[in-house]
């Protein structure tokens, strides 16, 4: 993406998304001083096409977007809201006002309920983007406003997700057409921890080099060496396997078989990357007061929104099983790189 956006999003997030800004939201702070400083800084309409006033970016554009949302474990579904944004805008949509969120499949939907649970954000959405896409040739997706929602937290200390249910729910607002939301938010939350990974990173860099144990910094010791060339390893496999699960095709949906590929590796790997950032920093990473723990529990937190690791390998095994191609190259080939054929 375009350097200079990125690192004006970078500053305005190193400004505004500070590690204090967030354990306030995760303690029940409002989030309407942050919103605003999004809101008035535009990039809440990236994606939106220019000629309705947002940059026009596409979902490959937006990448490093995404990415510095997790990098800064932004306390918002800015991410999301971009996304939906255009959707809406597309169709003629009127935007409602705050950040929108994206639930996750399946729903529990019936004319007189329906239920959303583990809302990545849903606490936090002043409107929900409720997907009902499938079998049934009637099914809709809808938006609806969190303010007519019961909502539950999920009791996990820090959480952003929640449950959200609406009882005899006025249908809100229909959004006509079919739309990969599973799979786009897929893309994006993966990027997400790509980002956040980043920033584990950095912090454990940084730790092992100050950090001194026999009279040496750790970070000289071979066995810590190995195990930070580990998770720069799985941190740096994330981030191109986000961006590849981001590169759109020209009607801007994802590619499904990336999408599947880069959730599942950032998932696979956010577990590792866990347990050695919070290895190398022995007690000091899980107090209160360290910035360790915001990032690493947001990151064990995404591994399983909007699919597992173990969902999307299905789905690429699936695809593999059911193909004709006669090799995995084959396969890999035309399936996530429409541009190259085998020779």
């Amino acid at each position: 993406m375009d350097p200079i956006l990125y690192e004006a999003f970078d500053r305005l997030l190193t400004q505004i998304s500070t590690p204090q800004v967030v354990r306030d939201i995760e303690s029940g702070g409002s989030t309407e001083p942050l919103w605003q400083q999004i809101t008035e800084s535009g990039f809440a309409d990236a994606m939106v096409a220019e000629d309705a006033g947002g940059a026009g970016l596409n979902l490959s554009d937006a990448f490093g977007l995404f990415f510095l949302c997790g990098r800064h474990a932004l306390p918002l579904p800015l991410a999301q809201t971009m996304i939906t944004r255009r959707i809406l805008t597309e169709h003629g949509i009127d935007i409602p006002g705050g950040p929108i969120a994206i639930s996750p499949l399946p729903v529990n939907h019936t004319k007189e309920h329906i239920e959303c649970r583990n809302v990545p954000f849903g606490p936090l959405a002043q409107s929900v983007v409720v997907p009902h896409g499938g079998a049934s040739a009637h099914a809709q997706d809808l938006l609806l406003h969190t303010a007519n929602a019961g909502c539950s937290g999920t009791g996990v200390h820090g959480s952003l997700q929640g449950h959200l249910s609406w009882t005899q729910p006025d249908l809100g607002t229909v959004i006509e057409g079919a739309f990969p939301w599973l799979e786009v938010a897929a893309a994006i939350t993966a990027a997400q921890m790509a980002g956040a990974m980043d920033t584990i990173l950095n912090i454990t860099v940084k730790y092992a080099g100050e950090r001194s144990q026999f009279g040496r910094p750790i970070g000289k010791f071979q066995a810590v060496q190995q195990q930070m060339s580990v998770l720069a390893e799985l941190a740096s496999a994330s981030r191109v396997g986000a961006e590849l699960g981001c590169d759109a095709s020209a009607d801007g949906t994802p590619n499904v078989l990336a999408v599947a590929v880069a959730k599942a590796r950032a998932s696979e790997a956010a577990g590792t990357v866990v347990s050695i950032a919070h290895g190398v920093h022995a007690a000091m990473g899980i107090t209160e007061e360290y910035d360790l723990q915001i990032y690493t529990r947001r990151l064990i937190e995404w591994r399983t929104d909007y699919g597992s690791a173990g969902y999307w390998n299905r789905r690429v095994g699936d695809a593999a099983l059911s193909s004709e191609a006669p090799s995995t190259l084959e396969f890999m080939l035309p399936a996530f790189f429409a541009d190259i054929a085998p020779n």
